[in-house]
């Protein structure tokens, strides 16, 4: 399973300036864009489109491995339940078929 995407999505952003105060609480380093924060504890993880009248900020998330993938989503994940942010991550395959969720007062709903 090479091929893995995240889709990922919160129920309310906080403002720019408190994600990035909630992420660097945490123990991890950021950089803060124009429009975007970079999570630098991973190879390619940025919330995009950040700030402004943009609409909700975009995940974009990258891993080698779907292991990789899901532990470094789940630290992050688990980074968003602490400050009580509601979300979800949905992880992919190559086939499109769901392969993991992780989340925090989100369930999976379940399929009919």
């Amino acid at each position: 399973m090479d091929d893995v995407q995240l889709f990922g999505e919160l129920d309310s952003w906080p403002s720019m300036h408190d994600m990035a105060s909630i992420l660097t609480r945490a123990g991890l380093t950021v950089t803060v864009g124009r429009y975007s924060i970079c999570l630098n504890d991973f190879d390619h993880f940025v919330l995009q489109e950040y700030g402004g009248d943009l609409g909700d900020p975009q995940i974009e998330f990258e891993a080698d491995t779907f292991s990789e993938m899901l532990r470094d989503a789940g630290r992050v994940s688990q980074v968003l339940a602490d400050a009580s942010l509601r979300h979800r991550f949905e992880i992919y395959d190559d086939a499109h078929e769901l392969v993991g969720y992780l989340h925090h007062d989100w369930p999976q709903s379940p399929v009919a």
